[in-house]
């Protein structure tokens, strides 16, 4: 963080202000659908990790976790200039670089002096260094924050001054290229052509120090290259655009107005004060074009210390607002960690390894015959699909692939494989297979299912109410959660959803109350807008529902309730917009939950639900005893039930022999799912848990101190609930007419089977109340009647729960 004294950074006034959060949440809002299917990446200046890592960086930075084929890196590195990877990330300009100080000089004399126009490029080079050395100074006159206004001058600009030689000296050659070089320039711009062209969109791209140049350029000229090219979010961040030296130099070759995009719907520029690469932060006055939104810009107040950390692309990507600007615009469903995939990540990790070099491909074909099909007389039931769709990926690779001296041996086709078909392809073969192909693209005649990378060593809530028998329970028992309230501690609520407010479950609606316990002191109000929306999914999984219209003339209603409908809910905004949260958030709301049980008659709140967990570190507590599950344990003594997602740690990447491979994990379940006392609870596949399982990514059992865990499974595999808008304004025009895709969203991980379970105990307790204020007895019924699912008990648990039989038998 900034130091309190930090001093001013010279640079242009533009008249901004950081805006509020409100109003950024807003604008940064394209429409409550967002559609946005990829992020394309473009780095800044000098040297970076390999392409992989660095977008593994990325993705770490802005999501989370890694995407997989969800991104895609712009790697334009010059390896001329720099034949050799760098060992770390090039995370500011400064100390990590300070090596590359003594060879700076000749690296940007070279750069000039094979311009393609030396003495321009000299003077581009002498102008801006001044400027940017005049800022160092004056920064320097304002005191460093070390010392306040006693340290004068000498002090700051002994730390200022060489932040801005280095630029200039070393990363200026860059810049200076992209400038005065057309040839190295194309190469830079061609990087970004390369990662649309293959097909993906619409996408957002983000462009970081001179990687917002060369974005901003490749799609000026994609404009007349890909006219149906659609960028719903141009991300700059960091970025030069707006100095005078490059505006001046970019006007002489799209003319004084400098135009936005034509394929950009949306342009947001965030700099960051101290930043020397931006020091005009804004573009909105230099950048325009009829009919377009204008340029967003965002000022970050208050001066990161030291200077060489403000420019890092990680820290601009990490920031709250840049998060929740790009996962307004993307499809969340898409954006998920566990979310389907048509390219294995690893596949695709080995494809940015070196994009032209071919890899073995292992095609998975879809076997769903399309409708109106005409199966061939003698075949076996789905011949016909199989067929149709494995000559559609045939004669698309004959189409793309096989040309001139490519045949099929040279890229070892095989198409005797019945669901599959085997082939070489380089990354943008991949990529375009894909969004040609398949279903998770939109296809319009889908045949690829998933693609992985062919290796040497082998070869909807509205469904799963019916397979934990909630809605026979609720039919055959009235069990639909009336008189029952369950805390949801997660990232808040969209309090407007019609899913929470059917008359049909109570006039007060589903939402008995909502909190805030993110910010500093007492728990709050919560504002009723939940942009992340995994608390909207979670909250409508346990509570609430609608009956919505058939698809189709004539097609049945769809039925979209609860596992325990008129159960009121009581939602604690735990977890920022990112996901991520303190463990004093989570704490604050318990007690907050506790403190209401102990001033009521009896308890006001029956059970609590958390779809979050961390890593357990058993050098700091014991297993179960850490500070959250010590306080997670006081409700349960209280007589709250405590149910917690397992976490979805069950698979992951390791590293054997220098080969990464995907393994499942036991002894993989998190904090606080350790808790003895609480449910934890693993995930299944939404219909047919027989058949499937436990999902691939649920966390197993034992814990570390060799306890049973999970509890039981639920369903967690695509689970459609409660879709959430980021736009408060939006959020209040939820309406029952809207479609399905517009109030609902499928969403995986065992925070989706959680709150099955939650919803199952809320609907027990409405039938059942003499058991309210028992929660080990409750377990202990819930337990008991379970449905074994004949997998390992570190896995299942006791298995699927089973309403009815526990109604039944109670």
């Amino acid at each position: 963080m900034p130091p309190s004294n930090a001093m001013a950074t010279a640079k242009k006034p533009t008249g901004r202000s950081r805006r509020s959060s409100t109003a950024h949440s807003s604008a940064a809002t394209a429409t409550a659908l967002a559609a946005a299917r990829t992020v394309i990446y473009c780095h800044g200046i000098s040297n970076m990790p390999p392409e992989r890592e660095l977008r593994s960086q990325w993705d770490q930075a802005l999501f989370g976790a890694e995407q997989g084929e969800r991104t895609r890196m712009a790697y334009w590195v010059d390896r001329e200039r720099y034949p050799q990877a760098a060992g770390v990330s090039i995370r500011s300009i400064g100390e990590e670089n300070a090596l590359l100080q003594p060879q700076g000089a000749s690296l940007l004399e070279a750069s000039i002096s094979h311009s393609d126009a030396p003495v321009e490029s000299q003077a581009f080079v002498e102008a801006l260094s001044e400027q940017l050395q005049q800022a160092a100074f004056t920064a320097a006159q304002q005191g460093a924050p070390l010392g306040g206004p006693a340290a004068l001058s000498m002090e700051a600009k002994g730390l200022w001054s060489p932040v801005t030689a280095l630029f200039t000296k070393v990363f200026m050659a860059d810049v200076n290229d992209f400038l005065f070089n057309k040839a190295k320039r194309a190469r830079m711009v061609q990087t970004v052509k390369e990662r649309v062209v293959t097909g993906g969109g619409p996408f957002v791209v983000i462009g970081h120090s001179q990687g917002s140049m060369v974005t901003y350029q490749a799609l000026i000229e994609l404009a007349e290259e890909r006219p149906g090219l659609e960028v719903d979010l141009f991300l700059t961040i960091g970025s030069p655009l707006g100095l005078p030296q490059v505006t001046d130099v970019l006007q002489k070759w799209h003319g004084k107005a400098l135009p936005i995009p034509a394929a950009v719907k949306r342009w947001v520029n965030i700099a960051q004060d101290g930043d020397i690469v931006c020091l005009d932060q804004s573009l909105a006055d230099e950048y325009s074009a009829a009919g377009k939104p204008a340029v967003v810009d965002e000022r970050v107040e208050g001066l990161v210390w030291p200077p060489s950390k403000a420019h890092a692309a990680e820290r601009y990507l990490s920031r709250r607002d840049t998060q929740v600007t790009v996962m307004g615009a993307v499809d969340r469903s898409r954006f998920q960690p566990v979310s389907p995939v048509t390219v294995a990540r690893n596949l695709a990790d080995s494809l940015d390894d070196d994009a032209r070099k071919r890899r073995p491909v292992l095609i998975e074909l879809i076997d769903r015959a399309p409708a109106g099909a005409q199966q061939a007389p003698g075949a076996k039931g789905g011949d016909a699909s199989l067929q149709a769709t494995k000559a559609r990926v045939l004669a698309w690779i004959d189409s793309h692939v096989l040309q001139g001296p490519i045949t099929a041996d040279t890229v070892f086709l095989e198409d005797q494989l019945e669901h599959y078909v085997a082939v070489n392809l380089n990354r943008a073969e991949v990529e375009t297979l894909a969004c040609d192909l398949s279903q998770h693209y939109g296809s319009a005649s889908p045949a690829v299912y998933r693609m992985f990378s062919n290796s040497k060593k082998r070869a909807l809530i509205r469904h799963s109410i019916h397979t934990v028998q909630a809605r026979t329970a609720q039919l055959g028992y009235n069990a639909h959660g009336q008189g029952i309230t369950w805390a949801v501690l997660d990232t808040g609520i969209d309090r407007h959803h019609p899913h929470f407010h059917n008359p049909a479950f109570g006039p007060e609606g589903s939402i008995a109350a909502d909190w805030d316990c993110t910010g500093r002191g007492a728990v709050q109000p919560a504002s009723g807008n939940d942009p992340n929306g995994h608390g909207t999914h979670v909250a409508g999984v346990i509570a609430g529902g609608l009956i919505l219209a058939g698809g189709a003339e004539g097609a049945e209603p769809i039925e979209m309730l609860g596992m325990a409908p008129r159960a009121r809910l009581v939602t604690y905004k735990v977890l920022a917009d990112n996901g991520s949260g303190y463990d004093a958030w989570i704490l604050k709301a318990i007690d907050h939950i506790w403190h209401q049980n102990q001033s009521s008659r009896r308890l006001a709140i029956q059970g609590v639900n958390l779809s979050l967990g961390g890593a357990f570190d058993p050098a700091s507590f014991g297993c179960g005893d850490s500070p959250l599950c010590a306080s997670l344990l006081r409700l349960v003594r209280q007589g709250v039930l405590v149910v917690l997602a397992a976490g979805n740690e069950g698979s992951g990447d390791i590293v054997v022999n220098g080969a990464s491979s995907t393994r499942s994990f036991d002894l993989s379940i998190g904090d606080p799912a350790n808790l003895e006392e609480a449910i934890a609870v693993g995930s299944v596949h939404p219909t047919l848990p027989h058949r499937y399982g436990t999902s691939y990514f649920s966390s197993r059992g034992p814990t570390a101190d060799g306890r049973l865990k999970p509890d039981l499974v639920g369903p967690g595999e695509r689970i459609l609930s409660c879709r959430s808008s980021s736009d408060p304004d939006r959020s209040a025009s939820h309406d029952p007419g809207q479609s399905l895709d517009e109030l609902y969203i499928p969403l995986s991980g065992t925070s989706m089977a959680a709150p099955h379970i939650s919803g199952v105990l809320a609907a027990f307790l409405s039938v059942r109340p003499e058991f309210v204020g028992y929660p080990e007895r409750v377990k202990q019924i819930l337990l008991e009647h379970c449905t074994d699912l004949k997998r390992d008990r570190y896995h299942q648990g006791a298995g699927l729960p089973n309403l009815s039989k526990m109604l039944l038998h109670t």
